[in-house]
């Protein structure tokens, strides 16, 4: 026994040996590898990304909420391979140190991104509707006052021009054309909470923005759909250490182009010349010509040179895994590059954004905080006939900017609106600005583990003001101040968004249902002050307050109110099959204010289905497809946005004073209009057909065919004159878009290279196919005082077509008018002379009216197109930019011809002046019997089509820099609209306007170029 003892002993000190030395062994074969992973771009730790060994999936673990982890692995391992939802997979050598920086790049691929489709978000692989996104990275571009001008050129079908380059103009949007004869502009959600206008936020907070392009995607907005929803989301605070985040750039910047006009000499000679033709004295003596030189260039007189921009912004975030924020401070400051110090926009903005945790997850709280403060300063534009900008380029060269004296030059032979442009710029004064304050508070409840339920409660209060100086001046004969006067005006806007949400989730095996429930309350009300009084004691900007005005016959005042309330219902469920098949229905009800009891709610479905057919065992083995999807979708959208209170008869009591008895005026009032309680919804119906592709692993496709029906457009209904008041307003008018959208991509890495191009391309056709009013039409906008109603909307053509004479050559030789002639026998143009425009007579009844005018172009673009470039190598990353419009025309309405005195363009150089010189450009003269330049002809419609290099950059980024705390510092250069390649001779082929008055050039604020450097600093 003792024995077998003994033998057991020795056994079990052999066993202990053996694992002793096996463990021994096996740590000098293992080693610990220790690292962080973060991203690519912004240097953040990434948690969450699971790290493995090439090749033994099972040895792996996953970054903490800092991106670090810690692997313990065989001595002979050499390679980690790193994956994370959103990013590029990748593997890295192990180093010597066993110390490992990891960055990951994000991943573009369908099959990961994530977008945001209201009230949730969703794989992109399973989205059914037409929806485009933005990152960061596209919003991360200096010199962007609006974070919507990010969208122009990167979204197929999405228009977007610049209303003005006047510091703080907004943008148009158009998502797949124009649809309706009031407001076509789309609406925004920022963070869930509805917003008119984006101006207040700072680009620089915007982590993505998503854009619902079709009907099926917007339905879940109703009423507020019709025109596309544009959902952005701000930046959210990430667990983990704190970080600070700083930046600055300035810029400089000038007017890209300025306008072709003639100098003191070649206007001297022209204007002699209108004088000889008219068989007038001649207005200067040749011996003056030869003295005059190139005179005075009012359009750089009045120019800024190297006007500055800049901002500053600072965020800091962080937080744990129970609470996180984001909290961001910025300034911006713009001065425009005309009117030095009348033209300027100034804004501060601050956000707070929290996440907490409660309850192991059963609660989840959130408040996005916002103010913004705004002040601005600008100058009269695009105004028809007034203003600086045409005054600089219709002023007449000869006359000097100052007199001896040092008082400002009045021109001798230029009068009316058109001034010493430097002079109108020193007499403008005025400011305007608002401050808002935003709070969106969010409270989720995870019920049961399938079950949530969100509210939300959002509050914005705005106060805007504005002040108005206007001192003593004398400009000319008709445009002169006798007193100064001071004017005031205030409002306050309170908004307030109530929402809840029911979502239902659940999966079964393969199959996934989901199911959205919801209500929505949207309220608002405000009210506005404004008053004006001429006489101030002191003609000084420091004293220009009312109560220091002392004119009482001149004083006004008025006021003013509104209420808004908007009660929705929604509803949204989806369905896939393994990824393979996708149906989603939507169904939401809209009760809105803007209607009466017969129309209040508006009701708005959608159906949608995608299959991925790259899941079908036919396509399993076609390795070069990497990802395709087939979409189909059809919705109905509507739109309110069509004014107040126009379903009844408002009254008003202006000019409605009566007598009554001998001598006694009593105050009268009357309706403005017949009331029309029938008044309902603009309504828009919208298929859509999109293909998703993804191939031979770095390429990408999406295809969209669409077709937009939008009924029920408010046109004015006549009634017979003998009722007296205002036509009532009704549901007559219809309009069509159809268009195709073609979006690609190309990314791939060389090495330390990586280079992502993306392309985009639209086509869109507009037309009007309904116009229920009496005459079949409605008149559109005037391009000045003299060229009224150049656009028009009728049955067959694109809405707001340009309603012009044809023009057919000029006549050379009297025999030419002669020969002109009617049915009849008589003189189509009786009033003209060799020199003059031959109007073609359309309709054939041997004279030139308005039956003569037609459809000349189109101001709708007929494709949109951008292309970008973005390539990394090692710590350099370059970008360039490029968009453009094609199929459109422009009005050029920057020349006063209705002044004879008014200078001319350099193309009046070749003008007709004698047999066979011109054919294109009339005769000049003092009078204008035949109408050259006064009736609205294509001689004044120009081609806008055009291809911007919108931006230009380079920059160089140093990471870890440990001596001084710096995680990353980049230091770039960048360039905005740097050239312009078009054949539009005015400031800038960028002309929008309302869906009547688009492509009309008035003298709009010339885009300017700009340079900008700048630094980035993460701590």
């Amino acid at each position: 026994m003792k024995k077998k003892l003994k033998n057991l002993s020795a056994l079990l000190v052999l066993a202990l040996c053996l694992c002793c030395f096996s463990e021994q062994l096996a740590a000098q074969q293992n080693q610990t590898i220790k690292g962080q992973v973060k991203g690519m771009e912004d240097n953040l730790p990434i948690p969450g990304v699971t790290v493995q060994v090439k090749g033994s999936p099972n040895i792996a673990v996953s970054t903490d909420k800092d991106g670090k982890f810690q692997l313990i692995v065989n001595s002979n391992t050499t390679v980690l391979l790193f994956k994370s939802i959103g990013y590029t997979e990748k593997e890295q050598q192990i180093s010597k140190s066993g110390e490992m920086e990891v960055l990951l790049s994000p991943n573009v691929s369908l099959l990961n991104s994530v977008v945001v489709v209201g009230y949730g978000t969703q794989k992109k692989s399973l989205v059914t509707g037409a929806i485009s996104s933005l990152s960061k990275k596209d919003l991360e571009v200096p010199g962007l006052m609006r974070a919507d001008q990010a969208l122009q050129g990167k979204v197929a079908g999405v228009t977007v021009m610049m209303n003005s380059g006047q510091p703080g103009a907004g943008v148009s949007i158009r998502i797949r054309g124009i649809g309706t004869n009031g407001s076509n502009d789309p609406l925004f959600i920022v963070d869930g909470y509805p917003v008119g206008d984006i101006e207040s936020l700072n680009p620089r907070d915007v982590e993505t923005m998503d854009v619902l392009k079709d009907a099926a995607s917007a339905a879940i907005y109703g009423a507020r759909g019709a025109n596309g929803v544009i959902i952005i989301t701000t930046k959210k605070g990430i667990a983990g250490k704190p970080r600070i985040d700083y930046e600055y750039y300035y810029g400089m910047q000038n007017v890209r182009k300025y306008i072709d006009v003639l100098d003191a000499t070649q206007y001297a000679r022209i204007q002699n010349e209108a004088y000889f033709n008219s068989n007038l004295p001649l207005p200067f003596a040749e011996d003056e010509i030869i003295k005059m030189g190139k005179g005075t260039d009012w359009q750089r007189e009045v120019s800024y040179k190297n006007a500055p921009v800049q901002s500053h912004q600072v965020s800091f975030s962080g937080g744990s895994d129970k609470s996180t924020y984001n909290t961001s401070f910025s300034y911006f400051n713009q001065d425009g590059t005309l009117a030095k110090g009348k033209s300027n926009f100034e804004r501060y903005t601050g956000r707070i954004n929290t996440e907490q945790k409660h309850l192991d997850g059963f609660l989840t709280t959130g408040v996005n905080l916002n103010f913004t403060n705004v002040k601005r300063a600008s100058i009269t534009t695009n105004s028809g006939n007034a203003g600086p900008i045409l005054s600089a380029i219709n002023m007449d060269p000869v006359t000097r900017v100052m007199n001896d004296d040092g008082t400002f030059a009045i021109s001798r032979y230029v009068s009316q609106e058109v001034v010493n442009p430097v002079a109108r710029t020193y007499y403008s004064n005025g400011t305007s600005g608002y401050s808002r304050f935003n709070v969106n508070a969010f409270g989720e409840l995870n019920i049961l583990k399938d079950l949530k339920l969100r509210s939300t409660l959002g509050y914005t209060l705005q106060y805007d003001v504005a002040n108005g100086y206007t001192p003593i001046y004398y400009l000319n004969a008709t445009n002169f101040t006798l007193a100064s006067g001071a004017s005031k005006s205030s409002a306050e806007n309170k908004y307030l968004n109530f929402e809840n949400t029911l979502t239902y989730t659940k999966t079964l095996q393969k199959n996934t249902f989901s199911a959205l429930i919801g209500n929505t309350l949207n309220t608002g009300k405000g009210s506005n002050l404004s008053g004006s009084k001429n006489g101030l004691l002191y003609d000084n900007p420091d004293f220009a307050y009312l109560d220091l005005a002392k004119d009482n016959l001149s004083a006004a005042a008025s006021g003013g109110a509104f209420h808004s309330a908007f009660l929705s219902y929604f509803a949204r469920a989806n369905y896939d099959y393994d990824g393979k098949y996708m149906a989603s229905a939507i169904f939401r009800a809209d009760g809105s204010f803007r209607f009466g009891p017969k129309n209040k709610f508006g009701y708005f479905p959608s159906f949608s289905a995608g299959w991925n057919v790259k899941k079908e065992d036919f396509l399993k083995n076609t390795n070069w497809i990497n990802f395709l999807k087939l979409r189909a979708s059809w919705g109905r959208t509507g739109n309110d946005n069509i004014g107040d209170y126009r379903f009844v008869s408002t009254i008003n009591t202006y000019a409605r004073n009566y007598y009554f008895g001998p001598n006694t005026q009593f105050v009268g009032a009357s309706p403005n209009a017949v009331a029309n309680p029938d008044l309902k919804w603009e309504t828009s119906e919208q298929s859509n057909i999109g293909i998703d592709m993804e191939f031979m692993e770095h390429f990408s496709a999406t295809l969209e065919l669409y077709n937009k029906k939008t009924k029920d457009l408010l046109v004015t209904i006549p009634i017979p004159l003998y009722v007296g008041n205002g036509a009532p307003v009704g549901n007559a008018g219809n309009v069509s878009n159809k268009g195709i959208e073609l979006s690609l991509g190309y990314h791939k890495k060389f090495g330390e290279l990586s280079v992502n191009l993306n392309v985009n391309g639209a086509y869109n056709k507009n037309e009007v196919t309904y116009v229920g009013n009496a005459n079949g039409f409605i008149t559109g906008s005037s391009a000045s005082n003299q060229m009224t109603d150049v656009t028009r909307m009728e049955a067959g053509q694109p809405i707001g077509y340009f309603w012009l004479y044809k023009t057919k050559g000029i006549f050379q030789t009297q025999s030419e008018v002669n020969n002109y002639k009617g049915k009849d026998g008589n003189l189509i143009q009786p009033n003209a002379v060799p020199g003059d425009f031959r109007y073609e007579d359309l309709n054939g009844d041997g004279k030139i009216d308005n039956l003569d005018r037609s459809n000349v172009g189109s101001p709708h673009p007929k494709y949109n197109y951008g292309f970008n470039l973005s390539m990394n190598w090692k710590n350099f990353d370059f970008n360039i930019f490029f968009s453009g419009l094609a199929g459109n025309k422009i009005f050029n309405s920057l020349h006063r011809w209705d002044l004879p005195t008014a200078n001319y363009p350099t193309s009046v150089m070749n003008r007709w002046h004698g047999e066979g010189t011109s054919n294109t450009f009339p005769r000049v003269s003092t009078g204008d019997l035949n109408g050259n330049f006064s009736k609205p002809s294509d001689f004044f419609l120009e081609d806008g089509s055009y291809l911007r290099l919108k931006n230009l950059s380079l920059g160089y980024t140093i990471r870890n820099l440990e001596k001084i705390k710096v995680k990353t510092l980049r230091l770039y250069a960048t360039g905005t609209n740097l050239f312009v390649l078009t054949k539009y001779t005015g400031f800038d082929p960028e002309v929008s306007g309302s869906a009547l008055g688009l492509g009309i050039d008035r003298g709009n604020y010339p885009q300017p170029r700009t340079f900008i450097f700048g630094a980035t600093v993460g701590f």
